[in-house]
Order: structure tokens, then C-alpha cells, then sequence
């Protein structure tokens, strides 16, 4: 998952510190990957092959050579070997979104493999990685794991969202991407948990009645497939002040969006973290998110809460933003104090602990 969003971001932040780190001085460290991304690995890591597909019966089947020639595995996603050997385990779980939304959002067959493979990280690894207590919590509550072998590590931000793009480049990516000065910006694969068919709505509604200026652009991979209901995400296209894309080519122009937005909206009924936000907030980007999950504990006092579930209160977020500059310089100030306390050097430390942890 190296080249996907969010876990991928989690696992380039945490190699990015790990190439620099005295510890893997000491210890060999080596990363397992598809071949097609070997080159991408560099620094203190060896990488080797590993094949199969994710989510697969293959997947199970390839562990076992894998852990045979380790001391210690670390699974950044809770796809992890579900027959464990020798090797101690780790297990990074981001979010419980297959398992709280099972009976909305998600099939039988895949509410069935999340609930098998967290019931076995539950049960056997060493060490369980939350990115944010919010996590933490759900798996004690959804699945009684142990409090004592979980630890709390939050993600960090990204070098390329530390410092704010000149002027000029935003210009181009705005040129490039035919968006207007003025918008506010979701990001985010469009799952029907993200809410942004409310935000679209909502949206719609704000400019037909001559509310709003501004225009709104989303950034984000469609799903190949929709609930009932969901039509609206599936037919996103661009027009009538909406402006879709469905990926940019690299995170500085995505730096570039964030920059020259109003603000990002984040309106999901959950997430496991909120990278989105943090990545943001540390450009100055005003925030307007949901009242819910990790949010709150991600985004602190920094930003303009909503009830996800009321379209009143998403559409009084926008137009306060809209027409308030003072608000905006307030929560980009804000945001950009709160961003300094999350690090990827910070998360690699932590982590790194808990390697010793179960190594001892």
C-alpha cells in the first residue's frame, strides 16, 4: 500500500524517519513490498518481495516464509498473518470503519474478513499500534482487546505540507487544474462514509439560493461501487460551481490546493486519525470538521466543529467561513500551533519503542 493514501502516507512517513535512525545502525530492517516497488526503497531498509495481493487467501499463504526469516513483524495495516510463528508481531490499526459500518456501507463478505482478522489481531499480536485513542477504544469496546498491549502513536505531517507554496505555484496548479481564486476544498477518497454526498447537497442548496461565492472542489478516488442512495457520489463530475479531481500528480500541488482554499471541509461520520486535517492545518488552512471519532483529538480547539449529521449545521460552517476573514485568519493561526505537535519523527521514536518493547 505504498502508493496509497492514507496508510501509504503512514508508511512513508515512518521509512522516511527510519532511514536516518541509529537504531537500524544496530538491527537489520528490511521491507516487504510488491516488486514494482523496489526502487522506491532506499536508505537503512533492504527490500524484498512479497507478492500476493492484499486482502487475499495468497496473502495468508505467503506470510508464513516471510516470518520465518524475522524477529520482529510489523504490519502497518491490520491485514496481518492470522497464523503467527516465532517472529513477535506488531500491528498498526487505523480505523474500525469496516466493522462499525458493516451494515451500512460495506458487504457480508467484507464485514466477515474485517471481524475474522481483527478478532486474530486481537488475540495474537505482541504490540498493537492506534493512531489515535479513538482506535484505541473501539478495539477494546467492538472486540475486548487488551489495553495493555495497545499503544497510542499519532501520525505526523508530511515535509511537503510544512512550508506554504510561494504564490506563483499556486497559480499554476490553480491554472492547471481550472479552479477559481475562491473555494473550499474536500479531500478524501469518496467512501460513503466521508458524508460528502450531505457536503454536495448541502453544497447545491447554498448556491441556488445565492449563499455562497465561493466554489467547492473534490479531491478523491471514486468507488468502483455504491450503496443504494449514493448515486450522487457515483455521477460527480464537474459543474454548477463544483469542481472534481479525481487525483493530483503530487503532494506539493496538493500543498498548493490546500493553501489557496477557504478552508478544507471535513464533514465524515469517522475516521480513524484525520490526516487530511493535520495536513491542513499546518499550511494555515482554516478547517471546518465533524464533531466525532478522532477528530476532536487530532484537530484540538483549531477548528470550526459541525454535526455531521445536520445539513443546518454544515451549511451555517460555510457561510460563517464564507463571510468572516477575521474567523479565518483566527483558526488558520490555530491550526498551524496545533500542527506543530504532530511529528513523523516523533511517531518513528514511539514506534521504535515499542519495537524494544516486545523484542525484551
Amino acid at each position: 500500500m505504498l502508493r496509497h493514501s492514507g496508510i501509504g502516507t503512514y508508511v512513508r512517513g515512518l521509512l522516511g524517519e527510519y532511514e536516518k535512525h541509529p537504531y537500524f545502525e544496530r538491527h537489520a530492517f528490511g521491507v516487504a513490498l510488491s516488486p514494482a516497488l523496489s526502487s522506491e526503497i532506499n536508505g537503512a531498509a533492504q527490500s524484498f518481495s512479497f507478492r500476493s495481493p492484499i486482502y487475499s487467501v495468497w496473502e495468508q499463504l505467503e506470510y508464513p516464509f516471510h516470518l520465518g526469516r524475522c524477529r520482529l513483524w510489523h504490519a502497518p495495516h491490520y491485514n496481518a498473518p492470522l497464523l503467527k510463528q516465532k517472529a513477535r508481531l506488531v500491528v498498526t490499526v487505523h480505523d474500525l470503519i469496516h466493522w462499525i459500518f458493516r451494515k451500512e456501507f460495506f458487504s457480508k463478505p467484507q464485514a466477515f474478513y474485517a471481524q475474522q482478522i481483527f478478532q486474530r489481531v486481537v488475540r495474537l499480536a505482541d504490540r498493537i499500534i492506534a493512531v489515535s485513542r479513538q482506535t484505541r477504544d473501539d478495539l477494546i469496546q467492538y472486540f475486548g482487546a487488551s489495553p495493555e498491549r495497545i499503544r497510542v502513536i499519532y501520525e505526523g505531517v508530511s515535509p511537503e505540507f510544512s512550508v506554504v507554496p510561494e504564490e506563483s505555484e499556486r497559480k499554476k496548479v490553480l491554472a492547471k487544474y481550472h479552479l477559481p481564486e475562491r473555494f473550499f476544498l474536500n479531500v478524501g477518497l469518496l467512501k460513503p462514509h466521508k458524508n460528502v454526498k450531505r457536503l454536495l447537497e448541502v453544497f447545491d442548496g447554498l448556491r441556488s439560493e445565492n449563499r455562497i461565492e465561493s466554489a467547492l472542489v473534490v479531491v478523491g478516488r471514486k468507488d468502483r461501487k455504491y450503496p443504494e442512495g449514493f448515486e450522487r457520489l457515483a455521477a460527480l463530475e464537474t459543474g454548477d460551481g463544483i469542481h472534481y479531481i479525481e487525483h493530483v500528480e503530487s503532494k506539493k500541488e496538493l500543498a498548493s490546493l490546500y493553501a489557496s482554499a477557504r478552508a478544507l471541509v471535513h464533514p465524515s461520520l469517522y475516521e480513524g486519525f484525520g490526516l487530511t486535517c493535520l495536513e491542513a492545518m499546518a499550511l494555515g488552512t482554516p478547517v471546518i470538521v465533524s464533531q466525532t471519532a478522532s477528530l476532536p483529538e487530532v484537530v484540538g480547539e483549531a477548528g470550526y466543529y459541525i454535526d455531521p449529521y445536520s445539513d443546518d449545521s454544515l451549511r451555517e460552517a460555510l457561510v460563517k467561513i464564507e463571510e468572516d476573514a477575521s474567523l479565518r485568519g483566527e483558526l488558520s493561526e490555530q491550526g498551524k500551533r496545533r500542527a506543530r505537535e504532530f511529528s513523523w519523527s516523533k511517531a518513528a521514536e514511539e514506534t521504535i519503542k515499542v519495537y524494544e518493547e516486545v523484542l525484551e
